[in-house]
């Protein structure tokens, strides 16, 4: 069959609604490969500001493959942010005013592109009249560069970063490693790598163990999983308690593999161009504490929360009651920023309780000692049940399937359901539990294996390489499934 060299071409170079440019996709790495290639080109004669434009210029280029003409709007978006912080430095005397417009100009296109229906609708509710939603698009990553923004203004008001160049800026907030899906990494430690980034063997070698691990977390856990979890979750009453219940196991891992696979990809890849993009999970369901989670599960996201939401709010400076009621408030923002919905209000707020119950009952004197192996094992056990509870609001269409999840996993499950499951599934049941197991492995470890991998010769990495694309072309759907995070 000859190429059609048009499709392909239009593949390659056009936005295409239905076709995005994800990272598990070959339009992406055919991508990737050319712009890694020309950028180590660029790095070896010393153009590093040709290299640092080129990284610009196909940063732009993949976000209209994500969003189309809608890229204009971001690029209009980022320069009049660049020229309120310019306007902020110069006049000193008026930067709380132009700090104020620095913070209300992209909060205000995140809250008509991803708010104004929601208002919208509880407002015809209350009136009492019917509602009819306006046809807005969500530009992908429209919250994660909003915050980059915000952050970015907020920084150089308080003397962190120097404002710096247009250019330096604009890669920042562009990046398209983490602009889509995060992680959201701040322009303080960003900035000063871009004179010099940290290319050698060692670097590019882990960034390349990160890419893989994060395309197998998401091609070969998350994709597979999400078959029987989608099911289960569009129409759970149709389905048992005990299969209701391994849904939820399911997502449980889902959303980790998804997000953490992204977020391994993204910084995996900006190792490879010599740019430290930070952690963002640290095996958060082996927390054993609702706020050792929120220490480990997206990272970048819940001290961003903490640094421009809870701080300034009082954080923990102004007595125990106030204490309660910023992490309550700075958790309902977090919920509300994932999505437009009372699902995630619901969600972010139970998990400001469960903070707020759980700084109270450390102020308790025996609190301070240390835990007992069970005492451990309960905390644990409490908070992963906690978290993956919760993690059904998130998943849920609506309030009322949410709930209908809930009631048949938890007053419904008949374990003689487990060996005729486990004989009906049993690839599903085999990737929860060596999914699960995976992340149980202690951090020491996986650093371990990934400086081998980075120190092995190149053809153990080709080897693997090899053998971690036919495990992807095995396990690949039919249909690429956008990443989690990219509806936020």
């Amino acid at each position: 069959m000859p190429l059609d060299w048009e499709a392909l071409a239009r593949a390659l170079l056009l936005y295409q609604p239905d076709q995005p440019m994800l990272f598990p996709t070959g339009a992406f790495w055919f991508w990737a490969v050319v712009v890694l290639g020309v950028y180590g080109l660029f790095l070896h004669f010393g153009q590093l500001r040709g290299a640092l434009l080129w990284l610009l210029g196909f940063s732009v280029f993949f976000y209209y493959k994500s969003v189309g003409a809608f890229v204009g709007l971001f690029l209009g978006t980022l320069v009049l942010q660049y020229g309120l912080v310019r306007a902020m430095v110069r006049w000193p005397q008026a930067g709380r005013f132009f700090l104020g417009l620095a913070i209300l100009v992209p909060l205000t296109f995140l809250g008509y592109f991803k708010y104004a229906n929601f208002f919208l609708q509880n407002a015809a509710w209350l009136l009492g009249r019917p509602f009819e939603p306006l046809a807005i698009f969500l530009p992908a990553g429209i919250s994660f560069y909003t915050f980059h923004m915000i952050s970015y203004a907020i920084d150089v008001r308080r003397g962190l970063v120097p404002p710096g160049s247009f250019w330096d800026y604009a890669l920042y907030i562009t990046y398209f490693p983490h602009l889509v899906a995060g992680p959201i990494v701040r322009a303080g430690p960003f900035l000063p790598q871009l004179q010099a980034p940290r290319l050698h063997s060692l670097w590019i070698g882990s960034g390349f163990w990160l890419v893989l691990q994060g395309l197998v977390k998401k091609v070969v856990f998350a994709d597979y999983l999400a078959q029987y979890n989608d099911l289960v979750f569009a129409h759970p009453g149709g389905y048992s308690g005990f299969e209701n219940l391994m849904a939820i196991y399911g997502y449980g891992l889902q959303i980790f593999c998804d997000f953490s696979g992204y977020s391994d990809v993204a910084i995996g890849l900006g190792r490879m161009m010599g740019f430290d993009l930070g952690v963002n999970f640290a095996k958060p369901y082996l927390a054993t504490s609702i706020t050792e989670f929120w220490r480990r599960w997206h990272i970048s996201l819940s001290s961003w929360l903490r640094d421009y939401v809870y701080i300034p709010l009082g954080g923990n400076r102004k007595g125990p009651f106030r204490t309660y009621l910023n992490l309550l408030a700075t958790m309902l923002i977090g919920g509300l920023w994932h999505g437009a919905s009372w699902r995630f209000v619901v969600w972010g707020g139970v998990h400001g309780l469960a903070l707020a119950v759980h700084r109270f009952w450390r102020g308790f004197p025996f609190s301070s000692r240390p835990a007992s192996v069970g005492g451990r094992f309960l905390g644990w056990l409490l908070t992963f049940h906690l978290v993956l509870g919760l993690w059904v609001f998130f998943r849920a269409s609506d309030f009322a399937t949410a709930m209908i999840v809930l009631r048949q996993a938890l007053t419904q499950v008949d374990w003689a359901y487990t060996v005729p499951f486990c004989q009906a599934r049993p690839l599903f049941v085999l990737l929860l539990l060596l999914g699960y197991l995976l992340h149980a492995v202690p951090m020491p470890w996986v650093t371990r294996i990934e400086e081998a991998f980075a120190r092995s010769p190149w053809v153990v990495k080709f080897l693997t390489f090899i053998g971690v694309v036919q495990l992807l072309l095995e396990m690949r759907q039919t249909y690429v499934q956008p990443f989690i995070y990219f509806q936020f």
